[in-house]
């Protein structure tokens, strides 16, 4: 149990001392009276850190940094948020609290793409975790949906007519699920037979290969839920975030944070992921923009579709490509693959080295433009290509590329689904300069007007790569670790076309999941392999 809000003091309390009542509530008659903050926000105490330890309070001197060391679980707070501050932007933070508000977040043709999403989730694993670490996440989060209405709504699905092609609307409305009334954490107790992680962090962080055996088999299939799709969120009502905490004990604990597809996309789930941080750690979180007019009318295709070329990518020929493809479901298991970062740094300075000489397959490579490339491949370019070398079931790829700070009026606050999805040869995306060349290209786009094949489509043999690497945040607290980190399944499981996700696992290694149908040997990812 945590002390409210209200009742947050220099002096500090742990509830478990106090006896319950006879109806099995706090008796909060021995709990020293607090005075309410002097601000909706922040409760300030100059010149001092707040410790988290019972009735333990030390000073320091205001020198800008923090006198914490890794080792100590004292949270270092000159500021103790009490409630979220409203917007600066007296407009947007009345909206919320207006009678009949909603957030206007799709319209148009995105409204079924989003439907048909999944929910963005993921787990981070941290060493050094303490009970108070526990009431710190558990207070971030509510100060989380608190600062953000949207997290706290359901989404509705409005129609302009009954008949089915009338022009349809995703909104969300805000405080359905208040925070007051509403726990958005859930504190998930482990297996009983389930190993604590201390048994494989032993040592110089255990064997990694052994860890990623470990979170995969047993953590992620009890913190992380079944497929959370959009249309089922609609039907039923259901809250649109969440977290989940197990703490193992010895100083390990795991976490899970959950966010509807119908609020944004991987770069808004780690916007908040990041405030949560901030929040843990005392600081004040970076705002997030929830009201980019450009958010409801943004269509997740590139600007260079045609109508046949949007037909063809997400209509009938796609459609049937799925349905043949519902046969080899059984043949789909959802793998997990372990990437050396020290490796793919060496094939990075191998790349530029090389003057593009014969790298990749079938001379992919031998451009003489992708020598101006050299200076800016990334790791995410060389996994990408590894993907479509090792991938033996599709022949179109699309992978989604961020909008924001590339479209006008888009900045890199804006929160919501500002990405597009870009389709590609597979055959080319086997060269990681053909990558770097599509991801840098003006026109957001690999095939012109007009030139998206047939043919893929209607066989099925289509699929999709997703990078979560380049976005992610981590929720710490002071005194903890995130180890390593892990994204759900839910965004493969049960998908009839091959797909791929890009992760941070750790310090050292990045991640791949996928569920391709037929794989094969991959000499590119064969030097990259932990």
């Amino acid at each position: 149990r945590i002390l409210l809000f209200f009742l947050l003091s220099i002096e500090r309390k742990c509830l478990s001392w106090c006896p319950p009542s006879p109806i099995q509530r706090v008796d909060r008659r021995p709990i020293p009276t607090a005075s309410p903050p002097s601000t909706s926000h922040f409760l300030g105490y100059n010149n001092s850190f707040l410790s988290l330890s019972i009735s333990n309070v030390s000073s320091f001197p205001d020198t800008g940094k923090s006198p914490i060391k890794d080792n100590e679980t004292s949270l270092p707070l000159k500021k103790i948020f009490i409630r979220p501050q409203p917007s600066s932007n007296p407009k947007a933070s009345s909206k919320p609290n207006s009678q009949n508000f909603t957030y206007l977040v799709h319209k148009g043709r995105a409204v079924d793409m989003i439907k048909r999403c999944v929910s963005v989730e993921g787990l981070n694993l941290s060493t050094g975790w303490t009970p108070q670490a526990t009431q710190a996440f558990q207070l971030a989060i509510e100060a989380v949906v608190r600062k953000n209405p949207i997290l706290t709504g359901k989404i509705i699905e409005k129609k302009s007519s009954p008949w089915p092609w009338s022009r349809r609307e995703l909104h969300i409305i805000p405080n359905v699920y208040p925070p007051g009334s509403h726990s958005f954490v859930s504190v998930v107790e482990p297996p009983v037979d389930m190993v604590n992680p201390s048994d494989i962090l032993r040592g110089n962080g255990g064997n990694t290969k052994e860890l990623f055996e470990y979170v995969h088999s047993n953590v992620a299939p009890s913190l992380l839920g079944k497929p959370d799709f959009t249309v089922d969120q609609i039907r039923n009502g259901s809250p649109l975030f969440e977290a989940k905490i197990m703490d193992f004990g010895g100083g390990n604990a795991a976490y899970a944070i959950k966010m509807s597809h119908a609020v944004g996309d991987g770069t808004t789930f780690f916007q908040i992921v990041s405030q949560i941080s901030s929040y843990m750690n005392g600081r004040d979180p970076a705002e997030i923009n929830w009201d980019n007019p450009l958010k409801a009318e943004h269509e997740i295709y590139p600007p260079t579709f045609s109508e046949r070329d949007y037909h063809r990518s997400y209509g009938l020929p796609f459609g049937w490509g799925l349905f043949k493809n519902i046969r080899t479901l059984s043949k789909r298991k959802c793998k997990y693959l372990l990437l050396s970062k020290e490796k793919i740094s060496r094939k990075r300075k191998e790349l530029r080295e090389s003057n593009m000489e014969n790298v990749g397959v079938n001379g992919a490579c031998t451009d003489d433009k992708n020598t101006s490339l050299s200076d800016s491949i990334s790791a995410n370019d060389i996994i990408m290509s590894a993907i479509c070398e090792m991938n033996g079931s599709a022949d179109i790829f699309a992978f989604d590329r961020s909008i924001r700070g590339v479209k006008d009026g888009v900045g890199k606050s804006a929160a919501g689904n500002f990405f597009i999805e870009v389709p590609f040869e597979k055959e080319k995306g086997q060269c990681p300069f053909e990558i770097r060349k599509i991801l840098t290209s003006e026109s957001g786009s690999y095939f012109d007007t007009n030139e998206v094949p047939l043919m893929p489509f209607l066989n099925g043999r289509v699929g999709r790569i997703t990078s979560l690497a380049s976005v992610t945040h981590q929720a710490t607290f002071p005194g903890t670790e995130v180890v390593c980190q892990f994204p759900s399944a839910s965004f493969i499981r049960d998908l009839p076309l091959d797909v791929a996700v890009i992760f941070r696992f750790g310090k050292n290694h990045w991640g791949i999941m996928h569920n391709f149908k037929t794989v094969n040997e991959s000499p590119l990812l064969e030097e990259i392999l932990a």
